[in-house]
């Protein structure tokens, strides 16, 4: 029965991941990441059994995946799939060259002095590039102000942090050259390796865009790209442990780093592991102080009051108590998939939440293609990507937090372009 449900589980989060491929909706990066993250990862589980968890807890996670894959997939036909994006997509995103060309160039001059500064404030506060490490950013990130200009910053870099992809669709090479390799300089000095998601959701969203069918060699391609993906996403990982720029190119091996990346990947050691928290949560019927209130849905609802100042309505992060949970020390934090999430903040009621992500994606589609002009589409398509991929990994109201903001930004950019820069005979 437990290989059964690990099989079914996967088949569903399978097709709903072929469907949203289909449909071109930028949810596809979710039932990717939790296709990667989940569903493969717990059929191999179910099928070799677990040293830790035993075969209720497996059959558990299955069924409780099983219904939510069930709601989400009955909200997206009824709301979604009859009108495909399919066509939207087709002939607005594969027709864009030419449109908004000032315009896009101010964008990448805004990210441009962003990336630029943050690059520099990293190296001035760890005294030289080389110096730069995972946790000289940690350390510098404790000694800013409540609200600080890195917060706006970081929300304005994610929001335009499709310009790789906006700029590939111009056909314009040099400009999309550029935007990657600010991307990637950012993630070097910073170690923050949701950074590098801009890069990896740009190509993959252009690769959807131009492929019209799902073949077996698209399939065998993509599988090739999420290989890829995650061996460098793992990589970076290693890269952090080295600790400073001078300790890495002084300690580097090539053969010893590429083991460790691939013992990683073998073991779970990182978000191939992360269901196994979910599991942890099932064994213990989320018997844990602060589970099973919604804490994660109530601080999206308040998202734009700062939890300092909502009196006490908006619930401290829930990642942190569920990092308590764990056993975690103070500050620790830990994301057991969108699935783990959902079950910590309701049980198994947070099925339901099935409902609201489908809703959600729904949403998300609609606003995306409401925007008023082709740029303004592009760049929140990717930020969906960008954030999708982080709500699988679990970390709900991260995502949610740059999500809400950045379509702020990006509907302000819209109407500050619309309203004054036309005048000054910028193309919108």
């Amino acid at each position: 029965m437990t290989e059964i449900l690990g099989i079914i589980q996967c088949l569903l989060i399978s097709l709903i991941c072929y469907l949203e491929f289909k449909n071109k909706s930028s949810a596809v990066f979710l039932w990717a990441t939790l296709l990667i993250m989940f569903g493969v990862m717990h059929l191999i589980t179910s099928i070799n059994g677990d040293f830790e968890y035993n075969n209720i807890v497996l059959q558990n996670a299955s069924i409780f995946v099983i219904i939510f894959c069930m709601f989400y997939f009955s909200i997206r036909v009824l709301t979604s799939y009859k009108n495909s994006l399919y066509i939207y997509i087709k002939t607005n995103f594969n027709d864009i060259v030419g449109h908004n060309k000032s315009c896009d160039r101010l964008l990448f001059f805004i990210l441009l002095c962003i990336g630029l500064w943050r690059i520099w404030s990293m190296i001035w506060y760890a005294d030289g590039i080389l110096n730069t490490s995972w946790a000289t950013m940690r350390s510098y990130s404790k000694t800013l102000n409540y609200m600080n200009f890195n917060q706006l910053f970081t929300i304005i870099f994610f929001s335009l942090s499709g310009l790789p992809l906006l700029f590939a669709l111009k056909k314009e090479r040099l400009l999309c050259l550029y935007s990657v390799l600010l991307i990637l300089l950012n993630v070097l000095i910073t170690r923050n390796r949701i950074e590098i998601l801009p890069i990896f959701c740009s190509f993959i969203a252009l690769f959807i865009i131009k492929t019209q069918k799902l073949s077996l060699k698209t399939i065998i391609y993509g599988s090739v790209i999420a290989f890829i993906v995650i061996f460098l996403i793992y990589s970076l990982r290693v890269f952090r442990h080295y600790g400073s720029i001078s300790a890495f190119i002084s300690e580097f091996n090539f053969g010893t780093f590429t083991c460790k990346v691939l013992e990683y990947i073998a073991t779970g050691n990182g978000e191939l592991g992360l269901r196994r928290v979910f599991y942890y949560f099932l064994a213990c019927n989320n018997d844990f102080p602060g589970f099973g209130e919604g804490a994660s849905y109530i601080r999206m609802l308040l998202v734009f009051i700062p939890t300092r100042w909502s009196l006490g309505l908006k619930p401290d992060d829930f990642a942190i108590i569920m990092g308590s949970a764990i056993g975690m020390g103070p500050g620790g934090s830990t994301h057991p998939t969108l699935f783990g999430d959902c079950f910590a903040n309701l049980g198994m009621y947070g099925v339901l939440l099935g409902i609201f992500w489908g809703i959600y994606a729904t949403s998300m589609d609609y606003i995306t293609i409401k925007r008023k002009t082709k740029t303004g589409q592009v760049l929140l398509f990717v930020l969906n990507c960008v954030t999708y991929c982080i709500i699988g990994r679990g970390s709900v109201y991260n995502a949610f937090f740059i999500c809400a903001w950045g379509i702020s930004l990006i509907v302000l950019f819209e109407f500050i372009f619309i309203k004054f820069l036309r005048r000054l005979h910028f193309y919108i």
